[in-house]
């Protein structure tokens, strides 16, 4: 089986509400759809993230030649071709975000050809089920508080809150949320890089008596070295994520004992197979890992499930935001509400393609 074609849709899907974070306000979901297609009929699809479409879907274009007349499965050596030959190791970040939609699709259709499941070919699962976390949302401490609440009654065992924005007060959010949640379910927080490596400490140490259960990448992802004296100076478990979206970057947050625990995504890592060597080196020193989500469609969260089930390091409460948008490409039915979803069955990602989601979404 040989790839004959890759081709890139430009998509923009409205937020369901505005999504508050860090960087500001984000009200839809600029992505780039691709479709790899096969001589022998199979077709698979996967999404990349972006702030700029047609810049994806360029750049995207020049990518898919490595890929047309190979077979789906050489992900590893096409992946290796790009980051050698292709001028990939100068913008890897980027790069990866890009290739990470076409290598989703190349497991989609090679798992629909031989009509099995994609994680087949990831290693086999460890697990049928996949815990997600909680992600309240709005702009004010009484709405986020309000919006944990009835998430935790739904039975999530894990709520996740964005931090660091400028002109809020972080403590009054987290102190509000734990009172609405209650002392079970697990409270995690992402900075998103926003803090120096002082007003870091400052702040977490702020935020212990609200029993975190990590924090995530506090300060620059290019600061390993003080995300470690971070981790040696607080009491609070820390999760790096911007900071290991390559193997390079994870080897030397492992070495430096930098983090308790790594958040990884296929978007940010090249992939759904990167994911998983990342998620395995991680599991040589013992560091637990946690699926990183993006404002993206169920197109991701189906390729996430495939790989997060075969991963034994995989811990509760992994990040999933699909439902934040108003509309979906899938058909196929995929509800986060409790928390728990079940792995799909089906045949590649497991999931059937919405064309009139598509053609409704599709930038012109």
């Amino acid at each position: 089986m040989r790839i004959t074609a890759v081709t890139a849709t430009p998509l923009e899907i409205p937020l369901a509400r505005p999504f508050h974070w860090r960087s500001g306000v984000q009200v839809c979901a600029p992505l780039v759809l691709f479709t790899v297609e096969t001589d022998e009929g199979a077709t698979g699809y996967g999404e990349s993230i972006c702030e700029d479409t047609a810049a994806v879907v360029s750049y995207g274009n020049l990518m898919a030649r490595a890929f047309v007349g190979r077979s789906p499965g050489d992900v590893e050596a096409i992946l290796g071709e790009l980051w050698r030959e292709g001028r990939w190791r100068f913008y890897p970040h980027w790069s990866q975000q890009i290739a990470s939609g076409i290598e989703v699709a190349c497991w989609d259709a090679l798992g629909k050809a031989l009509g099995v499941p994609a994680s087949t070919f990831l290693g086999g699962r460890v697990r049928d089920e996949v815990d997600f976390m909680a992600f309240p949302q709005g702009d004010t401490a009484e709405e986020l508080a309000a919006d944990a609440a009835a998430l935790a009654e739904e039975g999530h065992r894990v709520v996740y809150l964005k931090v660091g924005r400028a002109g809020r007060d972080d403590e009054e959010i987290v102190a509000a949320v734990r009172e609405a949640i209650g002392p079970e379910p697990l409270l995690r927080v992402d900075a998103n890089e926003a803090w120096d490596v002082p007003g870091a400490v400052d702040a977490i140490r702020r935020l212990e008596a609200y029993d975190l259960d990590w924090v995530e990448q506090p300060i620059a992802a290019g600061n390993v070295s003080g995300l470690a004296w971070i981790r040696g100076a607080v009491a609070t478990k820390i999760a790096a994520d911007q900071a290991v979206f390559t193997s390079h970057e994870l080897r030397v947050v492992l070495e430096q004992d930098a983090a308790d625990a790594i958040v990884i995504g296929s978007h940010e890592t090249g992939g759904i197979w990167r994911l998983r060597q990342l998620a395995h080196l991680a599991e040589t020193y013992g560091i637990p890992v946690n699926r990183h989500a993006c404002v993206e469609s169920s197109v991701s969260t189906f390729a996430a499930l495939q790989v997060m089930a075969c991963l034994p390091n995989l811990t509760l409460g992994n990040q999933v935001m699909h439902h934040l948008l108003a509309g979906q490409l899938t058909t196929t039915p995929l509800d986060p509400t409790g928390g728990r979803v079940v792995v799909p069955d089906g045949p590649g990602l497991g999931f059937e393609l919405d064309h009139d989601a598509v053609e409704r979404f599709t930038v012109r």
